[in-house]
């Protein structure tokens, strides 16, 4: 019962924060759904989340959608996912918890840190971004990072960018599904998750105007932190 309280509880703000800023979602529950379901269940169960709101967001934003750069972000992907499945696989739960908490951690710093990069530029920057993004999410669930970086290095209009993130992302997390398998949830764990996510799109929906975004995502980070950290302290007190 505690367990499927917090993963309301974390899908919920995770979902609320998604819609005000565009992203927080995969940073704020990953490593939280990690600590309460598993290194497995925790990646799944995001994924499956994550896939419908992308795909509702989507639906709302289709006319501002760039299909063209969803799909070449979606094949580059690809390249990432296949090694990335093989490590999620074959890592023990500690050791794969340790890895979630650690990319969490890398993917905070190259946001707060990594702004623009020339790596990230042209066709090559398009295939580095969709790569390491897939890789990213099918072992972490957090494969918006490297997109977020691109988006910055490219100059990619704001609108734009919220609009076609949403639909690669569903069809990213779909990708990931089928590498890793759908999560193992009782009928209260699937109406908790899919309860809690959607009152936290409605609600965002509603306080989008009235919460300062600024503040949302500094809440994100210090968030994820804290999640990330607490995330490899309990991989190392397993091994």
């Amino acid at each position: 019962m505690i367990t499927l309280v917090g993963v309301g509880v974390v899908l919920f703000f995770g979902s609320l924060i998604q819609r005000v800023t565009g992203m927080g979602l995969a940073l704020v529950a990953s490593p939280f759904l990690v600590l309460l379901l598993g290194s497995v269940t925790g990646v799944q169960t995001l994924q499956v989340v994550g896939l419908g709101v992308c795909l509702a967001s989507a639906i709302t934003l289709w006319s501002d959608i760039n299909i063209r750069l969803a799909i070449l972000l979606l094949l580059s992907s690809c390249i990432g996912l296949v090694p990335g499945t093989l490590i999620a696989k074959s890592l023990p739960a500690s050791w794969l918890g340790i890895l979630i908490g650690i990319l969490t951690l890398v993917a905070l710093g190259s946001i707060a840190f990594l702004r623009r990069s020339s790596l990230f530029v042209g066709a090559r920057g398009t295939a580095i971004a969709g790569a390491l993004s897939g890789f990213m999410n099918v072992t972490a669930g957090v494969g918006g990072p490297p997109i977020v970086i691109y988006a910055n290095s490219t100059d990619w209009d704001y609108r734009e960018y919220l609009a076609t993130v949403q639909l690669y992302f569903a069809g990213l997390n779909v990708l990931s599904l089928l590498a890793r398998g759908t999560p193992d949830l009782p009928a209260a764990g699937w109406a908790v998750a899919a309860g809690s996510s959607v009152a936290g799109i409605v609600i965002g929906n509603r306080l989008g105007t009235t919460i300062n975004e600024s503040i949302a995502k500094k809440a994100v980070f210090a968030i994820a932190c804290i999640g990330s950290l607490a995330t490899v302290i309990q991989g190392v007190s397993t091994l």
